[in-house]
């Protein structure tokens, strides 16, 4: 079985490897299309040379670009996702999920979309890419 669908896929794939960082940006790069260094820009990091995102980076970024987002979710289950969701996984992991091709872009791998994951989510934020403000 392949683990890519090359009909269904929706969004580039960028991964993070060999760092061990940055996911969350990677995961608003294969979302909004903007480069690595455009996301990383919109995400306060002070001084910190490892780039960690948590939620608060990943709404506040997408609410500056005008995208209609609520607030994150808790879950435990794949199901209770619907659409396409910035999601977190266990090991403190942000990953791109589309559960209408059932799709994950993991920027923890080395290639994507994969048809299977590992994690197992801890919350997720439903977004709609088709609904996004106009580009700047």
């Amino acid at each position: 079985m392949s683990l890519r669908q090359p009909g269904q896929v929706r969004f580039p794939f960028h991964s993070q490897l060999p760092r061990d960082d940055g996911c969350g940006v990677r995961v608003l790069q294969m979302l909004t299309g903007m480069t690595y260094d455009q996301v990383a820009a919109m995400v306060d990091w002070g001084e910190r040379s490892v780039h960690y995102t948590r939620w608060d980076d990943v709404c506040r970024v997408l609410r500056s670009l005008g995208w209609p987002i609520g607030a994150p979710i808790r879950t435990s289950e794949w199901s209770d996702i619907q659409g396409v969701a910035v999601v977190h996984v266990d090991g403190d992991h942000f990953l791109l999920y589309d559960s209408v091709n059932r799709l994950f872009y993991d920027p923890g791998e080395p290639e994507g979309p994969a048809v299977v994951t590992s994690h197992t989510p801890t919350s997720y934020l439903t977004v709609q890419p088709g609904e996004r403000a106009p580009a700047r």
